[in-house]
């Protein structure tokens, strides 16, 4: 599980979204509790600053009278005391706590045992809130306490705390719920545009010149990557070619010299000296002609591609290798190309690439050996013989360059499958190498149709 949390933390997208729930998280339980504690705060002010006037107008009208001191409120205010549908409520008490005049909802049960002298008092009982103030000189003596019921329905401050923040709740969770849905559709196209490249880049072969990433669409900070991976592949280009200059040079430098170490060679009255040495430059023959057809690749690869008839080229191609084949001891024979099999590609590379696979068939199985050369529909031609076969390890090494499974028996420097791996990719194809049916060796050109 802790592996899966890495593996999954790895990603930017995923990052985005785990931040983003932390903080939607956090906003919904801190956010309210601010809003509330704000809102409690101004609703206690405005309580304070309504009971403070509730005060100053009942201390106002406190008057004395043959049996005491009495509050006479304008006829105005009369009936707000008088119902108990707002919750308001006022009284008079003297120094010891008597009370002299109240209103009729007046609850001295609520109201604190004592109050400090000469200080206004604020107190809260349940839903009661309270203010006490004393009057002026001379009548300091006296205490007007004024109260007001939030439970009342005339007293909606609470009301409005608790429908506001039930609302607000609401409107908070949709707004940052709204966040990540708003941000997995900004970044979605650009994450779906990151896999194409990626899947790109996976399909990309440095081989083929001009293969290039393409960076419209991508977000900016991987710009910058995609334009250091095409410029890795500029250099890739430079040194592929460079290498088949190389290779082309040699070939050509080295081809006068081995005609006249053909004619000397000839010359020789040893006739087992004269037939090693005839031997050891066919083989150099060989190699320069490989590393003559592997030059001629990066200026091929380049040309056009036209339909090609898959059956006709291979029996062409079997057509002038049977002299050779048959003269080694061996068989060859064309399966499935009774009707014509049309492939985009180049003829000049599909012929070098069949060619040598026919070649390495003959060079690497004894006199006796069927080869056979099968084509398929779908566009591929499989070349397989009843020879020694392959090491299944040696599978995947055989398509790379100078690398040789059996050093005795060789196409000389083992670029014969290089070569035809390098013009599959041309063609946008594969080499595949497996075991044939008949216990030998199976190479198949596999094209696109």
């Amino acid at each position: 599980m802790k592996g899966l949390f890495a593996r999954a933390t790895h990603s930017f997208f995923t990052r985005i979204l785990l931040v983003e729930i932390a903080t939607i998280l956090a906003a919904c339980v801190v956010l309210p509790m601010l809003a509330r504690s704000v809102l409690e705060s101004s609703v206690a002010a405005i309580e304070d600053d309504m009971l403070t006037q509730q005060a100053g107008l009942v201390a106002a009208h406190v008057h004395p009278m043959a049996d005491g001191w009495h509050v006479t409120l304008p006829t105005g205010q009369v009936p707000i005391y008088a119902s108990g549908y707002d919750g308001r409520a006022y009284a008079l008490v003297d120094g010891q706590g008597r009370v002299l005049d109240a209103s009729a909802f007046a609850l001295p049960a609520t109201w604190p045992s004592a109050f400090r002298k000469g200080l206004i008092t604020r107190f809260s009982q349940g839903p009661m809130v309270g203010l006490s103030t004393p009057l002026p000189a001379p009548q300091s003596q006296l205490r007007v306490i004024v109260t007001q019921d939030q439970a009342r329905p005339g007293a909606v401050v609470d009301d409005v705390v608790r429908r506001f923040l039930s609302r607000y709740l609401v409107l908070l969770v949709g707004l940052l719920v709204l966040m990540p849905v708003a941000n997995v559709a900004m970044l979605w196209p650009l994450l779906r545009r990151l896999r194409h490249t990626a899947s790109e880049a996976a399909q990309l072969n440095p081989q083929i010149p001009g293969a290039r990433l393409d960076p419209r669409g991508l977000p900016a900070e991987t710009v910058a990557l995609v334009a250091a991976i095409n410029d890795l592949l500029r250099r890739v280009d430079a040194a592929l070619r460079l290498q088949e200059e190389f290779a082309g040079n040699v070939a050509h430098e080295l081809r006068n010299p081995l005609a006249t170490m053909r004619i000397e060679v000839a010359k020789l009255a040893d006739d087992e000296t004269r037939e090693v040495l005839a031997h050891e430059i066919e083989r150099i023959a060989h190699v320069l002609a490989q590393l003559r057809d592997l030059a001629s690749l990066e200026n091929a690869a380049r040309v056009s591609m036209a339909p090609v008839d898959l059956a006709y080229l291979v029996i062409a191609i079997v057509a002038e290798m049977t002299p050779a084949v048959l003269a080694g001891g061996r068989s060859i024979a064309v399966v499935g190309a009774e009707a014509p099999i049309m492939v985009p590609g180049n003829r000049g590379l599909l012929t070098m690439a069949l060619t040598n696979l026919i070649d390495n068939a003959q060079l690497h199985t004894p006199p006796g050996t069927t080869i056979e050369v099968e084509l398929n529909p779908a566009g591929s031609v499989s070349i397989a013989d009843d020879g020694p076969g392959i090491i299944e390890a040696d599978q995947s090494k055989l398509a790379s360059r100078f690398w040789r499974a059996d050093h005795r028996r060789s196409d000389g420097a083992g670029l014969g499958l290089s070569i035809v791996q390098r013009i599959a990719a041309v063609h946008h194809g594969r080499l595949i190498i497996a075991k044939a049916a008949q216990g030998g060796a199976c190479f198949t050109l596999a094209l696109q149709p």
